[in-house]
């Protein structure tokens, strides 16, 4: 038996996933989650399996979405807009805009360069962290909280998410070029940035399930207009807080995270940021990018003084527009799950 929102209710629900979209959340605890509890109708029940061939194509698209913009572009505008900050002397004072910035174009240069398998280059290494990580984070729940071990999970793993990266960001021919993993040296300067995006992380997951934990009513019929009022402005003083949490914390956290391990990476390595009307040339090489910066592997505070608010927009402007791709997703197969019903 399976259930789903009602027809009436389906740009609340529309507006509620692009939210939390938009805003980093737990799976577990969305955002907004106790005003829609009150305010939708009761689910549609369905025995309908033809439900689940759009649905599990929205999770699939989602997820593929989520990976190629959300991290393999993102990792790539990082990046490319620190060569374009610290090459700025060959053109004078002219600001030069990262050309990943636009998805299309960007993605079909990848494409072109080595197909589908060259956009998920790194897919196979973001399993293995996230197994990982969630097995460690599992086992270390016996001695400490939740959010404790999830940070603590995230130091530990700190080579394993720098491979991951960087079977990102180079070509298969490039990794031959990286050390082996167990580098303590690296490991070291890898393991504050780590704990300071692991801990953003854990805000972001952990914080509004304390609040809906102390706002939850018993039932919903005990709710009066006073009390479902009151959890209304909470709604939204906690997604306001999420947000400015987001903004401020958890994405310069990121950037600064992947610039760290950027410059960990070999000088010679070639990236994936492609020269300007120069597609068929060389990738820009690591030591390209962090020439002007840095002669060596940054610190993690010489990363957050490179990340700047031209930079934060960047990335911001990427992040709405993976979303956007997603809502249209969402959006689509909502519409063909109501046909079906």
């Amino acid at each position: 038996m399976m259930a789903y929102t009602p027809r009436p209710q389906f740009l609340l629900t529309l507006f509620r996933e692009l939210f939390n979209t938009i805003i980093y959340s737990a799976g577990n605890d969305p955002l907004l989650a106790q005003t829609h509890r009150f305010v939708q109708k009761g689910p549609a029940q369905t025995n309908n399996v033809l439900l689940l061939a759009p649905i599990f194509l929205g999770i699939i698209l989602k997820l593929l979405i989520e990976y190629i913009i959300g991290h393999v572009l993102m990792s790539i505008l990082i990046l490319e807009s620190v060569e374009k900050q610290v090459n700025i002397s060959e053109v004078g004072d002219k600001k030069l805009a990262p050309s990943s910035r636009y998805l299309l174009q960007t993605s079909a240069v990848l494409y072109r360069r080595g197909g589908f398998r060259l956009l998920l280059n790194g897919i196979g290494s973001a399993c293995t962290y996230w197994v990982t990580h969630t097995l460690l984070t599992k086992i270390s729940t016996i001695l400490l909280p939740t959010p404790v071990a999830y940070i603590i999970a995230s130091v530990l793993l700190a080579e394993t998410h720098f491979f991951w990266t960087a079977h990102t960001i180079l070509p298969r021919d490039q990794l031959r070029f990286v050390s082996s993993p167990r580098d303590r040296r690296r490991w070291k300067a890898l393991a504050l940035p780590t704990l300071i995006y692991s801990a953003a992380e854990a805000v972001m997951m952990y914080l509004p399930a304390l609040f809906d934990s102390t706002l939850a009513p018993s039932s919903n019929e005990n709710v009066t207009i006073e009390g479902l009022s009151y959890i209304v402005r909470s709604d939204i003083l906690i997604s306001a807080l999420m947000l400015f949490t987001q903004l401020s914390l958890l994405l310069p956290s990121y950037i600064m995270l992947i610039l760290v391990q950027a410059s960990l990476l070999p000088p010679r390595c070639e990236t994936l940021i492609l020269r300007p009307s120069r597609e068929q040339q060389p990738g820009i090489r690591v030591g390209e990018i962090f020439s002007a910066a840095n002669r060596g592997p940054l610190q993690a505070r010489e990363a957050a003084q490179m990340i700047g608010t031209r930079r934060l927009l960047y990335c911001l402007e990427m992040h709405g527009k993976m979303c956007l791709c997603l809502l249209v997703i969402t959006a689509t197969v909502h519409l063909m799950v109501y046909s079906i019903l």
